[in-house]
Order: C-alpha cells, then structure tokens, then sequence
C-alpha cells in the first residue's frame, strides 16, 4: 500500500488507551543506530520543517520503524518474553537480509514519515514476527498500532497542532536530498517509553536482538 500525503494534520499525542507516565512496552522495531545516511536525510528534512511550529522532530538516536508491539511489562511474565523471543528468533532466522530505500516524506494524519521501499520484505518480516507471538500465546497479536494494518514508515517529526498539511508541504517541496539505502538485517525487541512534555519522543533500551538470515543454513 502506498502512502499518501493527507490534507488535514492532527496531534499525534492524544491519550491512547494503556498508557500512562512511565508504563513501558515490549515491541519488536527496526532501530537505526547504524545507519548515519538515513539520520542525514531525517536531518535535512526536518531542517526545511524547522520554520514551522507545530511538531516534534524525532531526534536521529530514536528514529525507528514500529513493526509489532507484543505487550505491557508490567502483563508479559519474563519467561513467555523469552519463549516469545525464541520463537520470532527461529522464524526471522529463515530470512534473508534485505536492502530498502527511503526518498521523499509523506504527510500522514500525525506525522510526517519516511516510507520504505520495498516494503514486501518488511510485511514479511512482521508476518514472522506475529506468527512466532501466536505461537507462544495461542493467538494473533492485537496491537493497537495496526488495526489498520502493518504501514511501515519512519516518522521524522510528530504533530502537535492540527491543521492543514500545505505549509508541510511547501517546505519539503523545496529539498533537494538524493535517496538513501539501509541494510534490515537484524530487528530489535525493545523496551519501549512513550514520555511527553516536555520531550514529546519516544525512548528505549533493547532487550534483544535477533538477526535475519541466521538460521538459513541449518
């Protein structure tokens, strides 16, 4: 599914269902912290996004990719954390690495993202990752972030005003950036904090890592 600037901007922080100051999260992510040409294009972009207010640019360490939420820690006993760990661990081992590209920003409702391309490899990725969640639970994860189904995108800034996207826009109209390419060879289980004012980011710690392509030869 392609994505599409949106008309109308609103806040991305309005009171989701769970969270509270300080309740922490088990999710599986895609983190960047070693890829430097993709925190020059968030950079670039988000310096043309600087004349505006409105938003929270996400600074360069917390760009990430949301692929699936797996629950509250303060609800998943450590040992079913492990047996899910395990479980994704053998199922994303059977895939290969991949190679995606990030270009231009689209302006969704709240926020304005880069999207991947191709972005089959990566709903394969999240396919894995849910089977090896039912697995272990005995059912399909509900996470809220896709009830919509899995977008993937890396958000660059969160709204905090809402509004007509056009001034978005006209800003980013004028980049000039040449795409860049990152290597998905490894996704992050991490513990996850929503913290609001005065920061408006969301932070973390890994817990795990699983690599892609591990198990491919056994």
């Amino acid at each position: 599914m392609t994505l599409q600037n949106t008309d109308e901007v609103r806040s991305h922080w309005w009171p989701r269902e769970g969270w509270r100051p300080g309740r922490l999260v088990y999710t599986w992510h895609l983190t960047f912290e070693r890829a430097p040409q993709l925190h020059r294009l968030a950079e670039r972009y988000q310096q043309a996004l600087s004349t505006i207010d409105g938003h929270n640019p996400v600074p360069a360490q917390w760009l990430h990719l949301t692929v699936q939420g797996v629950g509250w820690v303060d609800e998943v006993p450590d040992e079913r954390l492990d047996q899910i760990t395990q479980a994704v661990a053998v199922r994303l081992g059977k895939l290969a690495p991949v190679v995606v590209t990030f270009d231009r920003p689209v302006i969704l409702g709240e926020a304005i993202v880069l999207a991947p391309t191709p972005a089959e490899p990566l709903h394969e990725i999240w396919g894995e990752i849910r089977n090896g969640i039912a697995e272990v639970t005995g059912e399909a994860p509900t996470a809220a972030e896709q009830v919509r189904g899995f977008r993937p995108h890396v958000s660059l800034t969160y709204i905090n005003t809402p509004g007509p996207a056009q001034p978005y826009v006209e800003a980013l109209s004028g980049v000039e950036a040449e795409p860049v390419k990152v290597d998905v060879d490894r996704v992050a289980l991490i513990v996850q904090n929503r913290v609001l004012d005065p920061e408006w980011v969301y932070r973390w710690n890994t817990h795990a890592v699983v690599p892609l392509g591990a198990g491919k030869d056994v």
